[in-house]
């Protein structure tokens, strides 16, 4: 079997990679598009310190984003910086498609320790975390007076969960909105938590089973799954990923949803008559919550052409006011959490969040491991598959990737 992190790029992606040409001098620097306002400043405020090194900003879309990353990272015509999301660090490590960084980090100890730890293989720091987050509950606090329940009282139990759902879905309006489709992390970070709460996992502890077809995991899948099939999420949930039910929160059409607070903004920009609030992830009976720790960090590809000039740009974005700057959920510096846009009273759930997240498996082939299981959640929502057997197909396809 050829192995997923050897894949050659299409003629077309090898052609448009091609243009990835830093002179000397030069840094290119692939960012997404959430950050392109932030990052222009950053930019600007670098330059202007370092007028012998000129930054080109490139901006790319999360959609198809972790293939469009691994193609730049094979094809030998990389960027010299890349954001990626933490978890897909360590396969990049493994398979020898990054620099470690160890050389470019400062203040160690002003790091939060579980953003390096996401970061580090065989003893070495192969990115530079600038942005960690968990996920928690959005949800519309008068929809909840509306229907009779007390905004101050959230539920806090799948079956809770579950009930208060039921009771704001309406017509024209869904009680809680999963993610089924876009880019395979939105629907990773908001089931696999699930899974986590129950006790179970996709793979065993020791990288060696494929585990998401025991009881415990299915029991988690059926439980995220039903609120499509039972009709309380909406009808385009096959389609939606979380900007999208960020939208459709937005237009009143959906009451709670599972995000971070880099929604925040938006939704009191587009709709300042809702009246948010933020809960932790239900969890079952008797047990935590659990979230995905998240967020991006920083990589130099080992084909950099600048790897030098883009240590010197990484050592300015890695300072604790760069990343304040930057980040839009939390920045992975503690004295960057102090400056005054990360006080809002709104965050402090987020903020609670935090200890309960955990970092996905470093496991080298990662990526396809979660494509497999997204794969296996769409046969589920489509109707194709009821989630045991869905779930089976996934762990055989797993086992496989974790077998070479």
């Amino acid at each position: 079997m050829t192995k997923p992190l050897l894949i050659l790029a299409t003629t077309a992606s090898a052609l448009a990679f091609s243009s990835v040409v830093s002179l000397a001098g030069e840094v290119t620097w692939w960012t997404p598009n959430f950050n392109e306002p932030r990052a222009r400043e950053l930019v600007e405020k670098f330059q202007a310190a370092n007028p012998d090194i000129t930054v080109n900003l490139e901006i790319t879309t999360s959609d198809g984003l972790p293939q469009r990353v691994l193609t730049a990272l094979q094809s030998g015509a990389a960027p010299d910086i890349i954001d990626v999301q933490h978890g897909w660090v360590n396969g990049y490590a493994q398979n020898g498609l990054v620099i470690p960084l160890d050389d470019v980090l400062q203040d160690r100890e002003d790091y939060i320790p579980a953003a390096l730890d996401y970061v580090t293989w065989d003893g070495k720091l192969w990115g530079i975390p600038y942005r960690i987050e968990t996920h928690a509950v959005i949800y519309n606090r008068g929809h909840f007076t509306e229907v009779g329940l007390d905004p101050d009282s959230p539920p806090e139990t799948w079956a809770e969960l579950v009930d208060v759902a039921t009771k704001l879905t309406k017509e024209g309006r869904s009680g809680f909105a999963i993610t089924g489709g876009g880019e395979v992390g939105n629907t990773i970070f908001r089931s696999l938590p699930f899974i986590w709460m129950n006790g179970s996992s996709m793979i065993s502890d020791d990288m060696t089973k494929a585990t998401v077809n025991e009881p415990a995991a299915v029991e988690a899948v059926t439980f995220y799954t039903d609120f499509f099939r039972k009709g309380l999420s909406p009808a385009s949930t096959l389609e939606n990923d979380g900007t999208a039910n960020r939208r459709l929160f937005i237009a009143e059409t959906v009451s709670m949803y599972q995000s971070g607070q880099f929604d925040i903004a938006s939704i009191r920009e587009e709709n300042p008559d809702i009246d948010i609030g933020v809960m932790r992830i239900p969890h079952p009976e008797g047990k935590d919550t659990a979230a995905i720790l998240g967020g991006w960090s920083f990589v130099v590809p080992s084909d950099a052409q600048n790897p030098d000039e883009a240590k010197i740009f990484l050592q300015f974005l890695a300072e604790a006011e760069s990343q304040g700057t930057l980040t839009d959920t939390f920045p992975a510096r503690k004295s960057a959490m102090e400056l005054p846009r990360f006080n809002d009273p709104i965050l402090q759930v987020f903020k609670e969040m935090l200890p309960y997240g955990r970092p996905v498996p470093a496991e080298k082939n990662w990526v396809q491991i979660s494509q497999a299981y997204f794969n296996g959640i769409q046969s589920i929502l489509l109707g194709d598959m009821e989630p045991q057997e869905a779930m089976d197909v996934a762990a055989e396809e797993i086992q496989a990737l974790l077998d070479e």
